[in-house]
Order: C-alpha cells, then structure tokens, then sequence
C-alpha cells in the first residue's frame, strides 16, 4: 500500500457544506414510492393532487417571500443607503480636523482609525489615502467622494447594480456631511414671502347698564355665546403655503444634473475661502533698522538710499483742463521727498472750439494762450412725448427679446445661430500663410435690421397674437414625496452640496419626511394610524425572514481523520481561520442587511433622535467593533451557558 497523502487546505475548501447531503422533499420520494409500489397499492389520484398542492405552495410561498423582501428594499430607500449610528456620525464630524492634522504629518494615523471606526473594513494604501487627502481641500465629502472613485473606479454619482458593505458605509457618509445643510437650503428654497396681515382693532362691546324706560326686565340685553365643546364638523387642514413651483423634469435631464461635475470646484472655492477666513494671520513682522542688523556706516547708507527709492512721488501738478496731457520726464529728490519733473505739455483735440488769446514770448519761444472753449451745437433729437403710444404697435415679445439679448455696447449677440457661429470668420494660421480675417463676414454679423423685419412680417402674417412663454409648473398637493423631493434637489444641483448628485437620491426617507413636513403639514390621526398598522404588518414580515449564516462544515472521510496527526496542526489551524473568518464576514453581512430592512418600519413616525439611534444600534449594529457573533467552533458551547458569544475586533 502506498502512503496516504492528506489533502491541501484548497482541496479541503472545495468539499465544504453548509448542511448534510441534500435530501429530496417529501412529494418526490412519496411519489416514487407509489411508482415502485403500485403492483402491490393502486395509485391513489387524491394523494397525487395533494404533493403536486403541497409542491405549489411551496412556490408560492416563495415567490410571496421574495415580493415582501423587494418591497422592504424599496422603501428602506437608494440601494447604497443604510442609517448610520451617532457614533458614526460623531467620526464623520471631526473627520475635517483628522484629515488636517494628518496632512501635516504625511501619515494617514488618524484617517485609517476613522475609516476603521466608521465601519470600512477595506485595506487601502497609504499612496491612495495622502491623495484623496491632497485633492479634498481638507473637505470631508470631497475626501470620502475621491476615495469611493479610487476603490472602486467609479464615481459616486454613478448607479452600480450592486454594493458592498464598504460602499454603503462610504455613501451613506456623503449624505450625513451635508444632511443639515441640505435641509437649511431646502427650507431657503420653500421659504414663503408673505407681508404681514395688517391688524384690525377690535371693537370690545362694552358693558351698559339697561335703559329701565320700559322696565329693568323688559330691556333686550345681547349675551355672547360661550361654547365649551368643538363643533361636530371637523375643519378642513389646510397645507402649508409655498412660494416655490414645483417644474416638470425628465429622468433624463434629472441624471444629467447628477452626473454634473462642476459642483465638486465650487465645493473646493467655498472651502479654500473658508481656510483663509479661518487663518488670517494677524501678525505684523517688523524689520529692525539697519543699525541693528550692521554696524557698517556704508551698509547704513546703502539702505537709508533703498528707503529712499522706495517712496512714490506724487503728482502735485493738475492741469487746468481735462483734455491737457503731460509727458514725466524724470524724478528729483529735493530734500528726501521725491518730485516729478514734466518735459511736455499737449492739448488733445477735444469736441470743443479753442478761443485763441493771442501769443506770448518767454525765452525766445511764442506760447499760444486759449482763453476758453466754445461748445458745439448739440444735435437735437426729436422725441415722442410721454402721451405717445408708438410702442403699442410693436409686438411685446420682440420688445422683451430686445430688451434682454442687447448687450452693453447695443449689439445682438448669437442671433440665430444658438451657441455654434455657422460660419468662419477667423482663420488660424498655418504653414502656408499666416492668421487672417475675413473682414466681408464680420461686418454682416449684426443682423439686426432683418431680424426685427422678419419679426414683424411674421406677426402681421399670423392671425393670433403671439404666445407668451410660459414655464411648466405641477401642483404639489397630488405627487408623492419621492417626485416633490426630486423637483426640490434639482434646482439644488447648482450648489456645492453632495447629495443632489447622488443616484435615486430622492428616494431618501429623512429627506422625503422634511418634504412631506413642509408640503403637505402633520398627518392625521386616522393616516397615522393606518401607517402604524402598516409598519406593523412590516414588522411581521421581517420575523419570518432568517438572517442567520450557517458555518461551513468539512466532511473529512475516516481515512484522513485516522491519518491526521500532530504534524498536521497547520493545515487544521488555517483551515480554522478561514472558515472562521468567512462565516463572521458572511454574518456581519446580514447583520447590515438587516439593520437596513429593519429601519424602514421606523421612517413613517418622527424622525428619529440621538437616543434613539442609541437604543437602536445597540440591538442593530453595522459595523465590526458593535457586532457580537455565536461562534459555531467553540467547545464552550454546553448547554448551561446557551450560546458562547464572541466579540469579532
């Protein structure tokens, strides 16, 4: 017999199962055993109905699984969303300080531990850490946003199919680095300009004593009524009032403003501006004189004839008139103070006539002397007067278009040709010739005559007066939270925020909440209830689904098992780590996925506070250092103390 030779640990992890050997359900083999035996019992037809319902409803309830799990998934929110702990949250606020602190060091130390404590279990390097480092201008999103492009090779903004735990963490992130003033920008956004309603007194009716002409019992005497009890008839609530109009958009122009990358440097302006507000260096360096620094008497001299070049020289010299030009011919110090000298005096040609004052002789030169200017006659304008109605004959939209497309200098620009010149006017140059200009074209690229003349035929051509232009607009009381959040974050994409380019960022239920808060007022004591009974109904769909991972198990056959000795210690050792390792990652897996299924049960009622999350992620832990396991290989399992828990950091 030749010797027996002990599997690797490769080998060993292909053979590895979770249960034993599969065995068929109950419909088979009942079924085949009728096959086998009916020469000896007939086949009974009600019996082979019965396993075909029980192999039916074996389906169905799957199938009914599967939809209650999709639905759970829909509205727990995005896929990459999960709700962070406030100790979570804790790390993403000094997130900014770590990343500055490190920046000076060149040591990732204190990112490295937040990543950990946020939860990432990824190993990065230190070359990807210090760049994203660099490239963030000690911005935290811009941080977590370059380092989500560095792992994964995609940008946040970008949809994937499916995302890891490490993802969600990193996602979820940008959404808490914004969360509080996303919602101060929404409120800006929804603000309502109203005046105050102007105050009316009211005239309190005064008590009088009755007029006894007819007798003090006879008198009418008007008693208010006072009412302790509601009236029957519930009022109608009313919603909140908006000033902002909701605009009718397309998914396809919705995307395109996610996938817009210029936010990313008006983020990095806002927090370049805000580090020199933050360092101003109020500190004013004083230079000690030269006496101080060397006791040479020409190095003192040297630098007292510096100081003295470094003063300017002001013009004392103002000429009388504003067309007069004088040439500096050069700069004498007289008494430390440096003086301009002035070599030529010009008179420029004005609008204006000279008045000759005749000529003078000084120093064998004849100077000519203007006693003033005599002003041009002006060009009268006539003018219509303010009774006139010559504008009514225009159309008001060609005079609005005029209005708002002259520029300052009272030309048209891009007329007719929408942001791309039809035609060349300006030629580079090559090695055949050099740069030139076809001047024929540019002369003719003010056409503004034709256009207001082909306006004019058109609407004395049409019979009905020209539409105004109008922007579409929907009323908000009839859309669903995710539509009226989508049309909000869109007109937000122009800001420096993060989240109004996050993929299905609509679909968030903290910001759906605010929105329905705003747009819609309180629930209804009948609406809760019926959402209450609803999460309920969640609640028990989430007791029927198993979270747990089962442990791999390795059959080793009595061969290897009669075999296996000391020396084989290694081989059981790694085999240990790995599956142990994969069945805690497995594990931890689930864990998240349940604390994402279970949290959307919690999104119809207040937005949960800090205690909250407290009480919350204690039972509902996400990340490594919270989670505590069963451990399957334990030999302490017994009995007595039910399950061995182990912590997993």
């Amino acid at each position: 017999m030749g010797k027996f030779q002990m599997p690797t640990v490769q080998q060993f992890l292909k053979k590895k199962t979770i249960y034993g050997p599969k065995k068929d359900p109950v419909w088979i083999y009942l079924e085949r055993e009728m096959q086998e035996n009916i020469n000896k019992k007939p086949y009974n037809e009600k019996v082979g109905a019965w396993l075909k319902f029980l192999k039916d409803l074996k389906y169905y309830l799957y199938c009914e699984a599967k939809r209650k799990e999709k639905r759970l998934k829909t509205e727990v929110g995005p896929s990459w969303y999960c709700e962070l702990s406030s100790s979570q949250k804790e790390v993403l606020s000094n997130l900014k300080a770590n990343i500055h602190q490190d920046l000076l060091e060149d040591l990732p130390t204190r990112i490295r531990k937040c990543l950990s404590n946020l939860g990432v279990t990824l190993k990065i390097s230190k070359s990807v850490l210090i760049q994203a480092m660099n490239e963030s201008v000690e911005d935290p999103g811009i941080f977590i946003w370059n380092l989500y492009s560095a792992i994964y090779k995609k940008l946040p903004n970008e949809l994937r199919p499916e995302y890891d735990m490490n993802a969600m963490i990193l996602m979820s992130s940008l959404v808490f680095i914004d969360l509080e003033e996303c919602i101060q920008q929404l409120e800006k956004l929804t603000q309502v300009k109203t005046t105050p309603p102007p105050l009316v007194e009211i005239k309190q009716k005064k008590y009088s004593q009755p007029n006894v002409r007819y007798g003090e019992y006879l008198q009418h005497i008007y008693v208010p009524l006072y009412c302790k009890h509601p009236s029957g008839e519930k009022m109608k609530r009313k919603s909140l009032p908006l000033s902002y109009k909701f605009r009718l958009r397309s998914e396809a122009s919705y995307e395109k403003l996610c996938r817009d990358r210029t936010f990313l440097e008006k983020r990095k302006e806002r927090n370049k501006k805000e580090k020199q507000a933050e360092r101003v260096c109020n500190y004013k360096f004083w230079e000690p004189p030269s006496t101080l620094r060397n006791t040479d008497p020409k190095m003192a001299a040297y630098v007292n004839k510096l100081r003295m070049l470094k003063k300017k020289a002001k013009s004392k010299y103002k000429s009388p008139y504003e067309n007069a030009q004088y040439q500096v011919g050069g700069v004498v110090f007289t008494g430390g103070i440096p003086q301009y000298l002035i070599s030529n005096v010009a008179l420029l040609p004005t609008g204006y006539i000279p008045i000759n004052n005749g000529t003078v002789r000084i120093g064998g030169e004849y100077i000519t002397i203007l006693h003033g200017f005599w002003k041009f006659p002006k060009e009268v304008k006539e003018k219509c007067d303010e009774t006139c109605n010559c504008l009514t004959k225009w159309e008001d939209i060609v005079m609005e278009y005029l209005k708002v497309s002259k520029c300052r200098c009272g030309h048209l620009y891009d007329l007719y040709n929408e942001g791309k010149a039809k035609e060349k006017y300006f030629h580079s140059s090559t090695r055949h010739g050099r740069f030139w200009i076809d001047n024929a074209k540019v002369y003719q690229m003010d056409p503004l005559d034709e256009f207001i003349k082909d306006t004019v035929k058109e609407a004395l051509m049409s019979v009905d007066p020209t539409p105004e232009s109008s922007t579409p607009t929907i009323s908000a009381t009839g859309l669903k939270e995710k539509d009226l959040l989508a049309a909000l974050l869109a007109d937000l994409s122009n800001t420096p925020l993060l989240i109004p380019h996050l993929p299905q960022a609509n679909l968030l239920n903290n910001l759906q909440e605010w929105v329905r808060k705003r747009v819609k007022g309180k629930i209804s004591p009948k609406e809760h209830k019926r959402l209450i009974l609803q999460s309920q109904r969640r609640w028990l769909d989430l007791k029927h689904m198993d979270f747990r991972a089962r442990a791999y198990r390795i059959p080793f056959t009595l061969k290897q098992l009669e075999h296996m000795n000391w020396s084989h210690r290694q081989l059981v050792q790694t085999l240990f780590d790995i599956l142990l390792n994969n069945f805690i990652t497995r594990n931890r897996i689930k864990q998240v996925e349940q604390t994402r299924l279970w949290w959307s049960t919690t999104k119809y009622d207040a937005y949960p506070s800090k205690p909250f999350l407290d009480i919350y992620f204690t039972y509902m832990s996400g990340r490594m250092k919270d989670t505590f396991l069963i451990n399957p290989h334990s030999s302490e399992l017994t009995p007595k103390h039910g399950a061995k828990t182990c912590s997993l950091h």
